[in-house]
């Protein structure tokens, strides 16, 4: 497995972290999650784990010695990173296991994740049927003197490499295993697909609408009540300035009133003291 491919691998279990982080969100709303979705998850959790099981193996036929180092251990190597593919497996494995779990918060999710559960690797201590199937070699050479005896050099069986099969490159490397993907479906799968993706984006449409249309709703009534509050203010405006209007005018009559009495205030108080003298000339008299 060549670096790439574990960059894509590591790609692969974020996306479908969002996914499935998507889809948790969308179980908490009451909500059921699309058939595209669900696809899609299960499809990523597929290749992951079957990449996963690989690289378990490749590494574990190199702690054992069985197999050359592959070309992502030598480069890790050169790094000096020696274990650290090992130790990003495990990560990787926990990371996938944490993703299933995630995948089982309904009874759709629980069901998918019984066939989507990662096989612990065993660990082979046994040699590789290679080895062992060979007969004993039968030594024809004549003897050689015992100066000119070869050292024990052990065989090793190793198998040439596969040869890689030529594909156009691609930017996006998801890309690439979604093809794979495709390419073994039926044109009777890939229609009902189709149709699924269009179902659950006129679902989402309709979800959309509705919510455009309460939103409508809701402003026309916000609208209205903004309305009412605007003609009470206009009200209470124009009571505010008839009551101003009133008490200028009360105003103006305490002022008439002081002025007068300051114009004619001994005018009065000649008036009251006459009055007052009339009415004791009259008590006496009586």
């Amino acid at each position: 497995m060549s670096e790439s491919q574990l960059t894509s691998l590591r790609q692969r279990l974020t996306s479908t972290s969002s996914l499935l982080l998507e889809r948790s969100r969308v179980l908490s709303l009451g909500l059921p999650p699309s058939a595209s979705s669900q696809n899609q998850i299960t499809r990523n959790l597929s290749t992951i784990r079957s990449e996963l099981a690989n690289l378990s193996e490749v590494v574990e036929l190199e702690s054992s010695g069985l197999v050359v180092g592959s070309g992502l251990s030598s480069s890790l190597k050169r790094k000096g990173k020696e274990g650290a593919l090992a130790a990003e497996v495990r990560e990787m494995e926990e990371g996938y296991d944490r993703l299933i779990g995630m995948l089982e918060e309904d009874e759709v999710g629980r069901e998918k994740a019984k066939t989507l559960r990662r096989e612990e690797v065993k660990r082979k201590s046994s040699p590789s049927p290679s080895t062992t199937s060979q007969p004993p070699r039968i030594d024809t050479t004549p003897a050689l003197a015992p100066t000119q005896t070869p050292p024990n050099v052990p065989s090793f069986n190793v198998e040439p490499p596969t040869p890689a099969v030529e594909r156009p490159f691609r930017d996006d490397p998801d890309l690439e295993h979604d093809d794979e993907d495709d390419d073994g479906a039926t044109p009777h799968e890939m229609l009902s697909q189709q149709q699924s993706l269009m179902d659950d984006q006129d679902e989402r449409l309709n979800l959309l609408s509705h919510s455009i249309n309460r939103q409508n709703t809701l402003s026309i009534q916000i609208g209205s009540e903004l309305d009412i509050h605007n003609e009470l203010l206009e009200d209470t405006d124009a009571q505010m300035d008839r009551t101003a209007a009133r008490l200028g005018s009360a105003r103006r009559r305490l002022d008439k009133v002081a002025h007068d009495a300051k114009q004619y205030g001994s005018t009065i108080t000649i008036v009251v003291l006459i009055f007052i003298l009339l009415v004791l000339i009259i008590v006496f008299k009586t």
